[in-house]
């Protein structure tokens, strides 16, 4: 049984992502999650219904007061008693499943993005370089999952402004329609200043991207720079860049603040009005005491939505450059020409006619030369990972077969040592996957030996 929204990651396939737009690969996401969706949607709606009636509740209660009927007022303390305790519960639910989206995009996107890197192999730092793709798992991918995380709260945000629409109109035209259209007004307000906030996003995201490549470089290459000199001059480079990633985010920050302060100036000076218009009603009678309290808090509650709105704006549009950044990683192709051809099955050998290398069935082989790069060479050779016109199996050229075939069929690892923390034990413990036994990932690597050198404190 599910204990969480999120149990069933990683998922075993990800499947093959839509990149004919960014709207279209958006959609993907959310539909292999439709259903955590949907019913974070639910609740989302009946969580802000319950806000929604709440003003009206404590207007009735109130003008029990006013007419001096303890009955009626027991009655709506009740109601607004059970009204919050149900709001309760659907806020509970509406998050847990926003969380679980989230999640759950996050996820399915870093599993994209290593499956790509791992079909890639070592074309991928000549496509796309070290530090872009840092910055794309660790902040696009955030960007993009939150925009599923919005949608519980989007969906309350719309309908229930629309219910209370009807209830204001319905209640008194005159301040009803002052409401109502005073709060699409100030989205059309808000709504000029997405487009500048998009481009400074997408500006400062760039810098940021370049900023990130030059501190990977600049790393990797430490060592040499160490030996030949020159640290002071990539520090300066890193910090000019550096420089330039803090302006491009004081820029879009600036455009931020004048938004959220839009959010506040704009919708009390709505207030404001509505509560004048509704003491003037009060005071020539035409309205009672409980119902301008009523209208007082619905006029309130109309700012939900309207932050809801602009938040949504402010997401999609980060979301939507994010997305793109992610889809150009995705969309990337290997350097290297493959053909359409399935690998036999039932081959016999793989020979390598450059260096005389003739690789049996099932044979399990290290490669050692005197020099390491020539043992780089012939490795990527025979993996398929570069020219391997001379590679033929069972006399057929192993370039004319595709790329995942020969990925399933052969594999090949290069002599880079790591250093994990921790016991094997830790490193296998994936939480309710279950798919692989400790056991089996060493028979498979070959390691028990590594095992029984650390007597027995390897686990």
């Amino acid at each position: 049984m599910s204990r969480t929204p999120f149990d069933h990651l990683p998922v075993v396939d990800p499947g093959t992502p839509d990149l004919r737009s960014t709207r279209q690969f958006i959609f993907w996401i959310g539909k292999n999650q439709r259903r955590i969706i949907a019913t974070g949607t639910f609740f989302g709606i009946l969580n802000l219904l319950c806000v929604a009636v709440m003003p009206g509740i404590l207007g009735r209660g109130i003008q029990a007061i006013a007419d001096e009927a303890p009955d009626q007022l027991r009655i709506w303390v009740l109601v607004a008693l059970a009204v919050g305790v149900l709001q309760a519960f659907a806020g509970i639910m509406r998050h847990r499943r926003a969380v679980g989206s989230w999640i759950s995009a996050a996820t399915r996107l870093q599993q994209l993005i290593v499956r790509k890197a791992v079909d890639l192999g070592a074309d991928l730092p000549r496509l796309i370089s070290t530090g872009e793709v840092s910055a794309i798992n660790s902040n696009d991918v955030e960007r993009v999952a939150r925009l599923y995380d919005l949608i519980p709260r989007l969906a309350g945000a719309i309908v229930t402004f629309f219910f209370v629409s009807g209830l204001l109109i319905s209640s008194s035209p005159t301040l009803g329609l002052m409401v109502v259209i005073g709060v699409p007004l100030l989205s059309l307000i808000i709504g000029p200043i997405i487009k500048p906030l998009q481009k400074r996003e997408s500006t400062q995201r760039e810098k940021l991207s370049h900023s990130s490549s030059l501190a990977a470089d600049t790393v990797a290459g430490l060592r040499i720079l160490r030996g030949i000199g020159g640290e002071e001059t990539f520090l300066r480079r890193f910090q000019n860049s550096s420089q330039q990633v803090r302006a491009a985010a004081v820029r879009t920050a600036k455009m931020r603040a004048l938004l959220d302060g839009l959010q506040i100036i704009l919708p009390g000076t709505l207030i404001v009005g509505v509560i004048w218009a509704g003491g003037t009603l009060v005071a020539q009678g035409d309205l009672k005491v409980g119902e301008l309290l009523a209208f007082y808090g619905y006029s309130s509650f109309l700012m939900i939505p309207l932050q809801i709105l602009t938040e949504s704006a402010q997401r999609v549009t980060s979301g939507t450059v994010a997305a793109r950044r992610v889809m150009r990683l995705l969309s990337s192709e290997s350097l290297e020409e493959f053909g359409g051809d399935e690998f036999p099955e039932a081959f016999t050998e793989i020979l390598d006619s450059q260096s005389g290398i003739n690789i049996r069935r099932d044979e399990l082989l290290g490669v050692a030369c005197d020099n390491s790069l020539d043992a780089d060479e012939i490795v990527d050779r025979l993996g398929g990972y570069a020219e391997s016109s001379t590679v033929m199996v069972d006399r057929i050229a192993l370039s004319s077969f595709s790329e995942n075939s020969i990925r399933t069929h052969i594999y090949s690892q290069e002599k880079e040592p790591a250093l994990l923390s921790g016991t094997i034990s830790t490193h296998f413990a994936v939480p309710h996957s279950n798919r692989i036994t400790i056991d089996q990932a060493l028979n498979a690597a070959s390691a028990h030996d590594v095992l029984d050198s650390l007597d027995g404190d390897g686990y």
